[in-house]
Order: C-alpha cells, then structure tokens, then sequence
C-alpha cells in the first residue's frame, strides 16, 4: 500500500503501523499460551479447546469462536481462552467484543507476562475514548509486564505520559470551532492536505477518488464561499497517484508527490511544475539529491520557493519516517537534504511539515511524542539555525483521530487541515477550518505580501520582468522572483512592518524602483508597475536615493539604488542619460538651485566611480521649478524631492 498511494499512507501507515504493532503483541501472547495451556480443563473441554486452537491456526475464525465459547460456558475462568477470543475478536475488528475477553483475561492473571498485551491493548481502547485515567492504569500495568527496555516497554511508557498530558490537555482547551469547509469543497469521501496562496484565493489540495486514484484539486474563492474544485491541470494528475502538494505564496511553483512514474527513483517522489498564465508545465523529478530509492513525501514549500521540507524513510534520520530539508542553490540545483534533528524527529514517525510563510514557523504531525492519540500535530520555532523543542498544538485541535496536514493563512489568523474521523464511523477524512486562537497567534510572526502587475506604460501589455526585494533597514537582499509572462502578475511575502525596495528590471526597458512600508494594520501592498521603454527622453525616479536635511551627500542606504543604475548603464552601453536633482519649495529658490545640483552631481560622481564614462552621464539641478505634486502636505512636497534619471 505504502508503495501505491501517497496520502492515504499518512492515514493508512498509521493505521498499518498500529496493525503491525497488535502483531507483535498477539504474536507475543500466542507462543507464550501454546507453551503455557491450562491443566483446568476438563477432557471435553480439553478437546474442544484443541479443536479450536487448530481453527484459530486455519484462520476459521467463526468456527474457532464457536469451539472457545465452548471451552468458557464450561470454564468461565479459562485465561487462554478469554485471550484467544479477545485476540479473534480484535482482528475482526470488533473493539467492543475485544475489550470484554481481554478485560475477563487479566482478571484472572493480572501478574501473567502475557497479560501485557491485553493491558496494552485496553490503555489504547480507553484512551481513544477518552477515559485517560483508565488508559494509564491499563498502559502502567502493561510496563511493568514487558520485558525491560523493550520496544513494548518503551511504547508503554510513551502511552503513559501521553495519558497523562491528555488528561490535562482535554482540562484546558483551546477556544477554536472547527467548521468543515463545506460540501463542495469536500466532495469527495476522502480529502486531504490543504494549501493555499499568501493572498489566500487559490486552494489546492489532495483527493482520493472511489478508484483509488489520488489527484491534486484546485479551488478558487468566491466572496465568502468556494468555487467547485477542479483537476489542477492533465499535465500533472495522471492515471497513477498524485498528491500532498505544496505550492509557492504566488501560487505559480508546485511540488507534489508522485508514486510509480518511468522516471521515479523510488516507490514515491517529489515532482515540481511552474506555471505560467494557466498553464502548468510537464512535471520534472527533482532529482537524486532530493528523492532516493525510499519514500519521499509530503512537501512543504517555503513562500519564495527556495527552501524544501518533506517527509522520508531515507537512512541515516532518527527513527522511521523523519522531516527533511533541501535549499535551492545559485544555479537553481537542490541541495543534499539535511535532517531536521532531534528537536523535531524521534526514533517513530514525523511527517507533513508545513513552514509558515514567515519561514520561520514549522508545523508537522508525529506519533512519537505524547499527545491525544496517533498522529497529533506540533509546533516549532527556528531562530537562527537551530529548531526549538516541539510543542503540542493540544486539545481539540488535536484528539484522539489522526490530525495531519495543518496549513495556517500568511496573516496567522485561519487554520486548515484534515481530521480523520474513520474511529468515528463516518469513515471520511475532511477538511476543516478554524480561527487560530490567541494563544497560538501570538508565536506566529504574521507575513504580508505584495502583489501587481508589471506592464509595458505605452500599450498597457503584461510583461515578464525581474523582481529583487531589499530590505531598506538592513540593505540585504530578501527575494528575487519575476513576473508572469502571460499575465505580468507577480506575489511575494514580506515581513511583518518591514521598508522595502523593489528593483523591477527587463531588457529593453528602463529599471524601475519603489519603496514602501508595511504596517501591521495592512496585510498586503497592490503595486502596479508600468516600464518605460528605452526611448529618447523617457525617464524614471530614483525612489531609493537617500540625503540628510538640507545635505547633498548620498546616505549609505542609496548604495543599492545606485548599483542598480550602474548596472542597467554596464548592460547598456550606448545610452547615455541626465541626472535631474528636485526639491520641494521650502527655502529659498537659490538655495534650492543649488542643493539639487549638488545631489544630483553626487549621484553622477558615484556612477563615474562605478566604471560609467564620463561622457555618458550629465547633471542638473532644477530646484523647485519642476514639481510633480503641489507643494501642499509632506507626502506631496517628499515626491518632490527627487532625482530623476532621463535618456538623452
């Protein structure tokens, strides 16, 4: 199964895991009751209990229980008996049944080394229903019977605290309202992991057909509603499994999974497609450095589409499944993924890493550390390079089902995530929103994000252009990305009440920058952006140009803006252009003569230090006799003040 599907395995592993764990157990139980059988038994009851045993090893399980049955009307207090029943039972799924054998069965030697595997089994049994001091007496009589630092004795002893934080977590719980995102967005029986754009329109996410056939849907918002999901797009989805995606803040770079492909290295790997207007390109692998011959899943991409986290059964982690990561490289190249290391993965399993668009937020689901029950999702911080210890999201956003797949808005204020509610008879996994509660907003640093378009002035046609983003405190650059070449669009996130500066560049055109700042009362900026062509007498303003009051020396944080210029000049060597320095209208009018002038050669004379010749670049001051805005209020009288840039 693990090799066939991608996403059901978060579900389905876990519950294989859980088959695979009973197992063991019965396995444990069974060679110790062959070995141990009861000398109670009467003749008949001897025969019957060896018919029935013979039954149970041909897997007839209905007649065996008839023949067990048998055994207890004569012998209530038959302890192999009660255990093979309680063992049948259990495999046919019938937890109740299961329960009561069990509970008869450690009745009678609660001291018996067999034992343990009914305590066990009866801790899980109440702890799925919520009775987690029952669960905890079960689980601490289970420990004292495994052998010592067993594989058992240790998962005993993980469901003890996982007893205990659950009886506390259930005290407290967070003031959240799950609400399912509606029919039509669960249309199907089951569906999973969800994703969303920065801007919070575009919903992608994972179903699971009645074939069997996993695919990647996409839904756009409508007002307050969904629109219909759609198959993202026949380049991607395919007659084999496709699914636990992760997509870029501009929505236009998809990683997802694929299982099963000509090209694949392994059962599962990770794909990745670009898309440009409404097309999305033909998947290609990421590669032998990312995907290997194990399972290699569930993607988490951070905003900028630099950074990769994933889940993987590749060797050398801390335990089975582990979170991975992978940083994209100069030349475009996937970089050897590092584990995450103990702060975040245990010697069981982890997976469906998600990072917040902040890139510093990282949720993910894990078994391995106490919670409500199976998978529960968890929450760690990165400051600098180092991961803080996990904490539990706790009750209820996590209960006793499995919860996966978390994905939180860029604003932090709106959760979406899968809860499997199979344990609940419905049998469906859904998706479901949520209002992130205080609690929990307060250590997710919220992200905003910009978004436009870039266009040719004249005709008003969308452009593709490159995009860098600088931080104007920290003169560092924080993003380069472009934009769409079919729709001129482009998304970016930015940091919470960051100034920033935007250098939009495309051949044949004249650069372009903008600064602008983001308060924590705005959750995006709406940029857009029209290039001049390069043309006699076209011009643009140095936005980033920075001076003291009254002073005409450039300020240091004008270095970037001034890179840029002479870099546009390096790459165009035939134009030549006027520098034009302006001020607003306070002060004298030769005063102001002269400080534009003054600028303005500052501005000149660095060009000319950056390699520019002489001959390409004149100066001017024109004072205050050319304003752009009346000289009425400080935002107008700082357009004002500017240098101008214009090709002679």
């Amino acid at each position: 199964m693990e090799n066939v599907v991608t996403n059901p395995q978060v579900y389905e592993h876990s519950i294989m895991r859980r088959a695979v764990f009973f197992v063991i157990l019965f396995c444990f139980t069974a060679s110790y009751s062959l070995v141990a059988q009861e000398t109670t038994l009467s003749k008949k009851g001897r025969e019957n209990f060896d018919k029935a045993q013979k039954a149970w090893q041909e897997r007839q399980l209905g007649e065996a229980i008839i023949l067990f049955e048998k055994v207890l009307a004569e012998n209530p207090k038959s302890y192999d008996t009660n255990m093979r029943l309680a063992q049948i039972y259990d495999l046919q799924r019938n937890a109740d049944l299961t329960q009561k054998y069990y509970t008869a069965a450690v009745s009678i030697k609660p001291d018996a080394p067999q034992s343990a595997t009914a305590f066990q089994w009866l801790g899980r049994y109440y702890f799925q229903s919520e009775r987690y001091d029952s669960a905890q007496v079960f689980f601490e009589n289970a420990f004292k019977l495994f052998p010592p630092k067993s594989s058992l004795s240790r998962l005993a002893e993980k469901s003890i605290v996982s007893s205990k934080f659950a009886r506390e977590a259930i005290k407290s719980p967070l003031n959240i309202e799950k609400r399912s995102m509606g029919d039509t967005v669960n249309f199907l029986r089951t569906q999973y992991f969800p994703v969303m754009t920065a801007d919070n329109e575009t919903l992608i996410f994972t179903g699971l057909t009645e074939n069997r056939d996993e695919n990647i849907y996409i839904s756009r918002r409508s007002k307050d509603s969904w629109d219909t999901p759609e198959e993202i797009s026949p380049a991607i989805n395919t007659i084999n499994n496709e699914g636990t995606c992760s997509v870029s803040a501009d929505g236009r770079t998809l990683v997802f999974t694929a299982c099963n492909r000509p090209d694949g290295y392994g059962s599962c790997d990770l794909y990745i497609s670009q898309k440009e207007g409404s097309d999305w390109s033909a998947p290609v692998n990421l590669g032998q450095q990312v995907n290997t011959r194990d399972w290699e899943s569930q993607p988490s991409l951070s905003a900028d589409g630099h950074t990769l986290y994933f889940a993987s059964e590749r060797k050398d982690g801390q335990g089975k499944r582990d979170i991975w990561v992978s940083v994209l490289d100069e030349k475009k190249q996937w970089g050897a993924p590092k584990n995450l290391g103990p702060a975040i993965n245990t010697s069981d399993d982890e997976n469906a890493p998600f990072i917040h668009a902040n890139g510093r937020t990282l949720f993910y689901a894990s078994n391995g550390l106490p919670g409500m029950g199976g998978f529960d999702i968890f929450v760690s911080q990165k400051i600098d390079t180092v991961w803080s210890a996990a904490k539990n999201l706790g009750y209820p956003i996590n209960t006793a089902a499995e919860q996966v797949g978390l994905f939180i808005a860029s604003d932090g204020r709106t959760a979406y995530y899968t809860d499997d509610t199979s344990d609940r008879g419905k049998g469906r996994s859904l998706l479901y929103s949520f209002e992130v509660p205080e609690s929990l907003q307060n250590i997710i640093v919220p992200a905003r994000y910009a978004k436009g378009k870039v266009t040719d002035k004249k005709t008003g046609e969308p452009l593709a252009s490159e995009i860098d983003l600088f931080d104007l405190k920290t003169q560092q650059k924080v993003g380069a990305f472009s934009s769409d070449s079919k729709t001129g669009s482009f998304l970016t996130v930015l940091n919470k009440g960051g100034e920033y500066a935007f250098y939009v560049s495309k051949a044949g055109y004249l650069f372009k920058s903008l600064s602008f700042s983001v308060s924590d009362s705005v959750s995006f900026v709406d940029l857009e952006i029209p290039l001049e062509a390069i043309e006699k007498d076209r011009a643009e303003v140095l936005n980033n140009i920075f001076f003291q009051t009254s002073k005409y020396e450039v300020d240091e944080k004008s270095k970037v803006e001034l890179d840029k210029m002479a870099d546009f000049l390096t790459r165009n060597k035939s134009i030549k252009i006027e520098i034009s320095g302006h001020t607003d209208d306070v002060g004298s009018d030769g005063e102001n003569m002269e400080l534009s002038r003054r600028r303005a050669q500052s501005v000149q004379e660095y060009l000319h230090k950056s390699g520019i010749a002489t001959e390409r670049i004149s100066s001017r001051g024109y004072g205050e006799t050319k304003p752009v805005a009346g000289n009425d209020s400080d935002e107008n009288r700082q357009r004002n003040r500017r240098i101008e840039w214009r090709i002679l």
